[in-house]
């Protein structure tokens, strides 16, 4: 009796030991091994032991298996194609020449017709390679063209399949489950042994259910035939009906035996707001990459009105000093800018092919057939940041910012989890049976053989040094997981006060250059006039006309990114919607507008100052022609 007391005691001791006894005593073991392997490795002790608080008890939310997503409501599109017919020019202003207005083509120039047939041609940008069965892709159709082609959006998309997978199997294992096994086996033996010869035949159909909270269920029914082959064997069939189940009671028993589903559904949440986080970076990256393209094609258009100006040029200054009006160091200025003009116009088309490609690499076309991006007017709402909480709207519609909150709580219950594991195993074993009477059929079943068996098996948690481990690490994801909170947030707050800023600046650059077009406009109308009356070199001509181009290329590439921007801003505060067959990005983001930009306007006193001086040069100019 003393000794079955002592037992007792014992046991209750054992049972008693609290999880953050567990945790004391990983730390000692840890902080001792730490400590004697650093001093012999580094010569001194770091603190290297993490003090992780114990974590709250888990919440309903913990164990949620579909975590909860705000949905934004809908908004107005943040791209959509204008309504109104254009045909197809650069982006930006006027440009110099018409569409039917040749160039001057010397051969000499080595570029011959080429530029002629650039000049005269409806689309902008180089030509096809071949010229003909070229495929078009304008923004929204390029979009649709990568999601249906590009293998990084395939990669991500089969990521996701593979994660609903893992959510079917989980499902299935708490579902009626059958089986049937079938076994043939032969038994024999020597004279000596008494031997029995039989062929044994078995056939066992039945079906097993996983239960919720832990513990298994077997419905089992068992046909036995035995065919006698020699006397000393004789021939039977028995079946029988079992009814068996085993249920945990402390290790194992309650919502962790749901753990491999909850944490396969609430992965497959996470997985699916990943993907919409990579698509719509992925629509950003191409747009940035058409916006590029589109900027490069105005570029090669503005070049080459560059190189057809210092031809024209080349040619007005040879009359001039023909008829004795020049100097020849004025023409051969005019020949050195125009050679250079044709080398700047030769390196933009390059540069032009060399962007094309990496375009079709990124949404997954042949790098060898040819494309032509087609141009296309967008209006680009423009919110106002300064009277948007940009930070709390992207607290609450960022994906990534989400799934960080609620990987605290799977830290939680993993802390939960990581404790049960810590408890004795107690388990209650179930079992009846019911079949037929020796020698009688096997499809007479009686209930007169009907048994049945109950009991209780303890383990005693005598070893525990596994689970031990596995809970003081729970602890530490757990701290790990409001630490990544905290980073996530800090992170998107920076990314959206970096794409506001961004915004605001872009804005500013696209009223500066239309402003800067305005001004190399009339300065190059002055240059030309000086240059009739005598009173101004190639040189400064030349210049105005490389300021004007300049200026007209600044303009397309701060439009451009412009709209760039304003699809990163809305991507970093959560409210891009991505439906390129409709041909719109969708957002949420509401708020007033700003005009049109390319009526955006940026005037201060120096600039209208500067346009009044020039406004009086122009009319003294006439006043000395006239």
């Amino acid at each position: 009796m003393i000794r079955f007391s002592a037992a007792i005691i014992v046991v209750t001791l054992l049972i008693g030991c609290a999880p953050d006894d567990y945790r004391r005593d990983a730390d000692r073991q840890v902080g001792r091994l730490l400590k004697q392997r650093t001093e012999e490795t580094l010569g001194y002790e770091p603190k290297v032991i993490s003090q992780a608080p114990a974590a709250s008890q888990p919440t309903a939310k913990s164990f949620s298996k579909l975590p909860a997503t705000p949905l934004p409501p809908p908004g107005a599109p943040a791209l959509e194609p204008m309504l109104r017919k254009r045909r197809y020019q650069p982006l930006g202003p006027d440009k110099l020449f018409a569409d039917e207005q040749n160039a001057f083509v010397s051969d000499e120039l080595g570029v011959g017709l080429a530029l002629t047939a650039a000049i005269t041609r409806a689309r902008v940008g180089p030509p096809p390679p071949n010229g003909y069965g070229a495929t078009t892709l304008d923004l929204f159709s390029s979009l649709q063209y990568a999601i249906n082609h590009s293998r990084n959006y395939r990669a991500r998309m089969e990521d996701l399949y593979l994660a609903a997978l893992d959510v079917t199997l989980e499902r299935h294992l708490f579902t009626p489950r059958p089986f049937a096994q079938s076994g043939v086996s032969y038994s024999g033996g020597q004279r000596d042994a008494d031997f029995r010869s039989a062929l044994t035949a078995t056939q066992s159909l039945g079906v097993r259910q996983q239960l919720p909270f832990g513990g298994e269920v077997v419905a089992e029914g068992l046909v036995t035939f035995i065919q006698a082959i020699s006397d000393n064997s004789q021939s039977s069939e028995d079946a029988s009906l079992v009814l068996r189940g085993s249920v945990p009671l402390l290790r194992g028993a309650g919502m962790i035996n749901l753990e491999p589903l909850i944490d396969a559904e609430r992965s497959l949440v996470y997985q699916v707001r990943t993907f919409e986080e990579f698509r719509r970076t992925f629509v950003v990256d191409i747009a940035s990459a058409y916006f590029s393209l589109i900027n490069s094609q105005s570029r090669i258009n503005n070049t080459l009105i560059r190189y057809s100006n210092s031809v024209m040029l080349q040619t007005r200054l040879e009359e001039l000093y023909a008829a004795g009006l020049q100097n020849f160091l004025q023409v051969q200025q005019a020949r050195q800018q125009r050679l250079s003009a044709e080398n700047a116009l030769i390196n933009s088309q390059a540069d032009y092919e060399n962007q094309l490609d990496d375009f079709k690499l990124l949404i997954g076309m042949p790098v060898e057939e040819p494309l032509v991006l087609a141009g296309v007017a967008l209006e680009v709402p423009i919110p106002r940041t300064q009277r948007l909480d940009l930070v709390a709207l992207a607290e609450k519609h960022r994906l990534v910012l989400q799934t960080a909150r609620d990987q605290i709580e799977d830290a939680r219950r993993g802390v939960a989890n990581a404790a049960n594991g810590l408890l004795p195993d107690l388990e209650l074993n179930a079992r009846g049976r019911i079949g037929s009477i020796v020698g009688e059929a096997a499809s007479n079943i009686d209930s007169r053989t009907a048994t049945y068996t109950a009991g209780l098996t303890l383990d005693l948690p005598l070893d525990r040094l596994r689970e031990r481990n596995n809970y003081r690490a729970a602890l530490i994801s757990f701290e790990r997981s409001q630490r990544n909170l905290v980073a996530v947030r800090d992170a998107i707050t920076a990314d959206v006060r970096t794409a506001a800023r961004a915004v605001e600046t872009a804005l500013i650059t696209l009223g500066l250059q239309r402003v800067g077009i305005e001004l190399a406009q009339r300065r190059n109308e002055y240059s030309n006039e000086l240059l009739t009356q005598g009173q101004a070199q190639a040189r400064d001509v030349t210049d105005s006309q490389n300021a004007l181009l300049d200026a007209q290329n600044n303009f397309d590439r701060a439009r451009a990114d412009l709209q760039i921007q304003i699809l990163r801003l809305l991507r970093d505060t959560g409210t891009l919607r991505v439906d390129p067959k409709a041909g719109t990005l969708g957002t949420v983001l509401d708020g007033p507008t700003l005009p049109d930009p390319s009526r955006f306007r940026i005037e201060t006193d120096f600039q209208l100052d500067l346009w009044r001086q020039m406004e009086a040069d122009r009319a003294e100019v006439r006043g000395i022609s006239g």
